[in-house]
């Protein structure tokens, strides 16, 4: 249950939601096109959000050595079963 609690808890957080289920319409996904998708998060925001959701293990933050710096967002395989239980869960509340 605890380790539950500590899920509620990130994916409770303002705008964690949004980020993970836009990361994971896409193969991989900039920071830039995140926050272009998702207007009025702050860029500070957005930082800490993904930090703690890479943190959690449902992001996977990959940079590439090019000039300039390329940063892509994909889900990890729990990140990826997490939104899918979500939708289930979607689906669920919308039918009682």
């Amino acid at each position: 249950m605890c380790a539950a609690a500590g899920l509620v808890q990130i994916i409770g957080r303002r705008y964690a939601l949004r980020i993970l289920f836009l990361v994971g319409e896409r193969a991989n996904i900039r920071f830039t096109e995140i926050r272009s998708e998702i207007e009025e998060i702050s860029t500070s925001t957005l930082t800490i959000r993904l930090a703690e959701l890479e943190q959690a293990g449902l992001i996977r933050r990959q940079v590439f050595a090019e000039v300039p710096p390329r940063v892509d967002y994909t889900l990890t395989e729990e990140g990826l079963r997490l939104r899918g239980n979500l939708f289930s869960l979607s689906r669920f509340a919308a039918n009682k």
